[in-house]
Formats: structure tokens, C-alpha cells, sequence
């Protein structure tokens, strides 16, 4: 049996934290949370690693572009939420997965499986 992957979920907004680990509990992952910067600098800086993280784009406080890119320089695997232009093209530009709010379930899972299976921090998939 493969083993459990872990996620950090990164979103400012409580009602939308609750509804992204429910939907990621449910597939059996294992889910952490943090919401803001800080806390998930934080929480990466401790002892319970994570395999992938998904990021909300639209946070207050430190800018996406940095908390995007320290994930992908820690190597991990890395799917931005967001409805944004600019954070579309961020995504693009810096070969970072970006799914596009309003997003399914489904679109969700899809989105962490292709980021674990790309072997590439912050990957982009086509």
C-alpha cells in the first residue's frame, strides 16, 4: 500500500481552508494547513515534512511570488489557486501549476496528483 501523501494548504480565507482539506481528507490525504506566509514558513521549517503544497495566491501579506518560489526552491511540489490575470501569468512565466478558481473537486485532486507525479518543484504541466 503506498503511503499517505501530505499536504500543506496555504489560504488566509477559514471557510476555504475547511472545504479544501475536507476534499483532500476524503481522497486520504494527509492534510496540514497554514494561513498566511508565515505560518507556512513556519510549518515547512519544522519536523513533519510535506509532499506537496497548495498555495492561494490572493493572501494578505507576503506576496505569492515569494512564497510560491521558496516551495519551488525547497523542491516541493507546488499548485497555486487563483483567479487572477497576474497570477495566471506569474504561474506561467515561472513554470509554476496553477489551478483557476472557481475550480471542482475533481480539478483539485487532479491538480495534486499530476504535481506529485511531475517529479519537478513547482512544475507546469501542459
Amino acid at each position: 500500500m503506498p503511503a499517505i501523501k501530505h499536504i500543506l494548504v496555504v489560504d488566509d480565507d477559514g471557510d476555504v481552508l475547511a472545504i479544501l482539506r475536507d476534499i483532500l481528507e476524503d481522497r486520504n490525504y494527509r492534510v496540514s494547513s497554514a494561513v498566511d506566509g508565515i505560518t507556512m514558513r513556519q510549518f515547512l521549517e519544522g519536523d513533519d515534512p510535506v509532499d506537496a503544497i497548495v498555495l492561494d495566491a490572493a493572501m494578505p501579506g507576503e506576496a505569492r511570488a515569494t512564497l510560491a518560489l521558496h516551495a519551488k526552491d525547497l523542491g516541493l511540489p507546488l499548485v497555486v489557486t487563483s483567479g487572477n490575470p497576474d497570477d495566471m501569468q506569474f504561474a506561467l512565466d515561472n513554470g509554476i501549476q496553477l489551478l483557476e478558481k472557481p475550480f471542482k473537486a475533481q480539478d483539485l485532486v487532479d491538480a495534486i496528483i499530476k504535481a506529485l507525479g511531475s517529479g519537478e518543484p513547482g512544475q507546469r504541466l501542459a
